[in-house]
């Protein structure tokens, strides 16, 4: 939960509403005229008569576009003018704090486009505000089966995230969750040198590290070996699973830290100060002393390196971890990773899942066709998800950035799994290949090219196999947990910052041997004195508010 540059949702709240109504803005910023025809059919993917839309958007320093293309004009805004009948407008662009800069003062003179792309911090405070257009009747309205389709795989969820005080107030971009799984991978090549059985437990991973570190696995002689890999952002676990990360241990002691959730009573608390992280940490800080953990985890400047050179014997990390694992085997042929879900004490698998949705469509209060936005999201969503035959054209290694209003991913939830079970179909000849969309016939390819050698080209192999043995894993039955809170309060943006510097020192110290265990109770003392009570109080009101 990284600071950002934006003012606060108060403020922000306090100057768009004083501004509110000073300017009709530009192009079709007016106010809607009497209601069309309820029942009218209505075309989801094209307005009936060119329209002009104005936005503007970020676009980072190092995107690049072919020769003689422009940010105002290339093949995406074409494409989508010739689809949709919309006409973008870019206002301005800029990149990083350039763009936060420009957003922020745009927003506190409500000098708003027609549209655009925002993250939640900024959509609360425009919903807050009143200063965006309520979606909920161009949704029903507009959106297409694919759409639908799509928001109904997260279980409505992401339209949830988009709603504010029963108002749908954007449209969500979605997720994959898959990327929340944090995977244990283990040298299954040193498992049966040493005789050993896959890790089913925490304390299995335990045993197995010890016999990784002490019994010489790779033969060289040598006592250089590591049983667990770590990296200095092991010990903060966001939604999100990273490669070397610690997220799938802290899990399997129902540990979430750098999250928000709901205590057994129904409160809102954050979980980096809960027992259950003190528990962890007091194991991981048993390993380390005993050696199972690289000594040098928390200096790493390229924690892959353990991996790649062959050194490690496990790390946790996320289902599409196999270009890393190929890098090792390029190294060392005899590399032999293979992934498993560690469960808690009760044999229950957790994941923090990531947030559903993080970036909103929205549309300035007052815009004339809020369903352009409707009918750019549709075709976006064909487009990005090629089932657009006129899609296939577009050269997609071009940055996603340019699309009129910039990149979000709009995809199934369960997007990793699904591909999996249409791979293995084609694989076994229950799906013929002629049936395969372009993304998946490409992979199919790869997988078929050599079923002897499967890893006879790792490029090939590296870029399907995340869809087989971890997407099988993927379909486990898992308890998931949801992050209750991920925008930013008013003394977040004033304490966050050393209240994560205190958390990450502390976390540290207490796995290197630096502090005992105990200091994580004067932990939890110093960080609810220094903000932490105040910020779970306005994160426990926000999250009221929005439901009133």
């Amino acid at each position: 939960m990284k600071k950002q540059a934006l003012v606060t949702l108060t403020t922000l709240a306090l100057l768009m509403a004083a501004c509110s109504g000073n300017q009709e803005g530009a192009g079709n910023t007016v106010k809607e005229p009497a209601a069309a025809d309820p029942n009218a059919k209505v075309d989801p993917f094209k307005m009936p008569s060119p329209v002009e839309v104005t936005t503007f958007k970020s676009v980072s320093a190092g995107a690049k576009l072919p020769a003689g293309d422009t940010v105002e004009s290339n093949q995406y805004m074409k494409y989508i003018s010739q689809k949709t009948n919309i006409n973008f407008k870019i206002l301005w662009y800029a990149s990083g704090p350039d763009y936060d800069q420009k957003m922020k003062l745009a927003v506190a003179s409500n000098d708003l486009p027609d549209m655009m792309l925002v993250d939640e911090q900024m959509f609360l405070a425009l919903a807050e505000a009143g200063q965006i257009e309520d979606l909920t009747k161009v949704y029903e309205r507009y959106a297409s089966p694919l759409t639908k389709e799509l928001y109904a795989s997260t279980n409505n969820k992401a339209l949830e995230k988009a709603t504010y005080k029963g108002k749908l107030m954007g449209i969500p971009n979605i997720s994959v969750q898959a990327d929340a799984a944090s995977l244990l991978w283990v040298r299954k090549d040193w498992l049966d040198k040493l005789g050993l059985q896959p890790p089913k437990t925490v304390d299995d991973v335990i045993a197995i590290a010890k016999a990784f570190v002490e019994k010489d696995p790779d033969g060289n002689g040598k006592a250089d070996t590591v049983g667990l890999a770590g990296s200095e952002s092991s010990l903060s676990v966001p939604g999100k699973a990273q490669r070397i990360d610690f997220k799938g241990f802290f899990q399997a002691f129902g540990a979430y830290p750098s999250n928000w959730i709901k205590d057994s009573s129904g409160k809102i608390v954050y979980a980096s100060i809960l027992p259950e992280t003190k528990q962890a940490l007091g194991k991981l800080r048993e390993m380390y002393a005993a050696g199972l953990i690289d000594k040098e985890f928390a200096l790493l400047k390229d924690p892959n390196q353990v991996v790649v050179s062959g050194r490690a014997g496990m790390f946790f990390g996320p289902w599409w971890s196999g270009g890393l694992i190929a890098d090792a085997m390029k190294n060392n042929p005899k590399v032999d990773y293979v992934p498993y879900l560690i469960p808690d004490a009760k044999g229950v698998v957790n994941n923090m899942m990531i947030p559903v949705s993080n970036r909103f469509i929205v549309v300035k209060k007052g815009m004339k066709h809020p369903e352009a936005a409707m009918i750019y999201a549709n075709t976006f969503i064909a487009a990005q998800r090629k089932v657009d035959p006129d899609a296939l054209k577009l050269d997609f290694t071009v940055s996603a950035e340019y699309w009129p209003i910039g990149n979000a991913t709009y995809d199934y939830a369960d997007a990793v799994e699904r591909k999996s079970d249409t791979l293995k179909k084609a694989m076994s000849g229950e799906v013929k290949p002629e049936a395969l969309n372009p993304e998946m016939k490409e992979m199919y390819d790869k997988a078929m090219r050599d079923k002897q050698n499967p890893k006879a080209d790792l490029k090939d192999w590296s870029g399907y196999y995340g869809y087989t043995v971890p997407a099988d894993l993927l379909k486990t039955k898992m308890n998931q947990m949801f992050s209750e809170y991920t925008a930013v309060t008013k003394t977040m943006e004033r304490k966050w910052a050393n209240l994560q510097k205190l958390e990450k020192e502390t976390f540290f110290k207490i796995v290197m041997g630096q502090q005992p265990l105990e200091s994580f109770d004067q932990f939890v003392t110093d960080w609810k004195a220094q903000g932490g009570d105040e910020i779970t109080k306005e994160i426990t009101d926000e999250i009221n508010k929005a439901k009133k």
